[in-house]
């Protein structure tokens, strides 16, 4: 009988860790459908035109840039360049009359972090699923 009440305990506890298990995974996951598709995006080399100081209400530097053969002046996603400084941005491949562009480095921030979110989610899985080890043992003991 003993053995019964043990495994009848053990029950709830494994459906806990498979639905931890399953928040982990959406939670490492969910970046990724949100993330914006990175072929849409074409790297390239912009110039600082004018720059902006940084502050609250900066609207970015103006920067020329090359679109399609045509160079062209857009608003830069960040401020306090020297004029002249030449910058590596991601610029979208069809962009309308006002365009931003996007610093090469941070065009994909949500994928970039993937890999220090899958690292805290699976070691808090990891933990949780040794307590619940734990505990399957103790209740194991006559």
């Amino acid at each position: 009988m003993g053995r019964r009440r043990g495994s009848a305990a053990v029950a709830p506890i494994l459906l806990v860790l498979t639905l931890l298990g399953l928040a982990a995974l959406a939670v490492v996951l969910w970046p990724l459908l949100n993330a914006r598709d990175t072929t849409e995006l074409r790297r390239t080399t912009a110039t600082v035109v004018e720059s902006r100081p940084c502050g609250g209400n900066s609207p970015g530097d103006l920067v020329a840039v090359r679109v399609g053969g045509v160079e062209r002046k857009a608003r830069f996603d960040g401020c306090g360049h020297n004029r002249g400084q030449r910058l590596d941005v991601v610029v979208p491949r069809a962009p309308g009359a006002d365009f931003v562009v996007r610093p090469a480095d941070g065009a994909t921030p949500q994928v970039d972090q993937l890999s220090s979110r899958v690292t805290w989610v699976l070691a808090t899985v990891a933990a949780v699923a040794g307590g619940g080890y734990a505990v399957m043992l103790r209740l194991r003991r006559p």
